[in-house]
């Protein structure tokens, strides 16, 4: 009775023990995949992320770029269109008509007659001249200081500024009358012009443009003469 039953729990659990092996190499497999399964989903939608901000940056990119071809080209037609330039300040007439200087070194008197021209060249926008500060000098000295108020000039236009300048009781350097005794001993008296102004315009709707524009000039006088000038282009430039 009890080898019976012992041959017949034997094969039992001899195919039992296969069974509960077998299942749980079953579930350890079932298990792994799974893991790998996650792995995989995690890592596509890594990928999916990556490719989307790739995907924004080459549109924000190509924005931009259209953005600045768009800019470019709208600047260039508006410059095409008004062709801005810088107004100017230019010396058209200068006499010294008058120079009376003592051997002590000062210039008792000293009358120029200078005009200057604010031009605007610009064909489809006016100009406004601005804190114009002109001196003039000899040899480093500065003998009178010219200046005007706001003013504007129309398109293609210009309007003149004409000084009468008068300085009197002026003393000069050592260096200073030396070379003004040079000067009347052979009739040529050098006078400087220098000094700057601030310009404005429009170019359109677009903008307002504003430069400085300086000018530096030396004019040779017959004196004792006639006090005209020696012919020179004396015109301020912008940088």
């Amino acid at each position: 009775m009890s080898s019976t039953t012992e041959a017949a729990r034997g094969p039992h659990y001899a195919d039992a023990a296969p069974t509960a092996a077998g299942g749980g190499e079953a579930q350890h497999y079932g298990h792994g995949r799974k893991r790998r399964n996650g792995v995989q989903q995690i890592r596509q939608e890594e990928r999916r992320r990556s490719s989307g901000l790739v995907w924004a940056l080459v549109i924000l990119c190509t924005v931009l770029a259209i953005g600045v071809i768009v800019t470019g080209a709208t600047v260039f037609a508006v410059y095409l269109h008004y062709k801005p330039k810088t107004p100017y300040l230019l010396v058209s007439d200068s006499r010294l008509e008058r120079l009376v200087y003592d051997q002590s070194g000062t210039i008792r008197d000293l009358q120029l007659a200078l005009t200057v021209l604010a031009e605007n060249s610009n064909s489809k926008t006016d100009a406004t001249f601005s804190r114009v500060n002109l001196a003039v000098g000899f040899r480093g000295a500065e003998v009178a200081l010219l200046r005007a108020g706001t003013f504007a000039v129309p398109r293609r236009s210009f309007l003149p500024l004409r000084y009468q300048v008068v300085s009197v009781g002026r003393q000069l350097s050592p260096q200073g009358m030396e070379a003004m005794a040079g000067a009347l001993r052979e009739s040529v008296v050098p006078l400087d012009l220098f000094g700057k102004a601030r310009t404005t315009w429009k170019v359109g709707i677009f903008a307002s443009l504003q430069f400085w524009t300086r000018i530096s000039c030396r004019f040779l006088f017959n004196y004792p003469g006639n006090g005209t000038a020696m012919p020179i282009d004396c015109r301020s430039k912008s940088p």
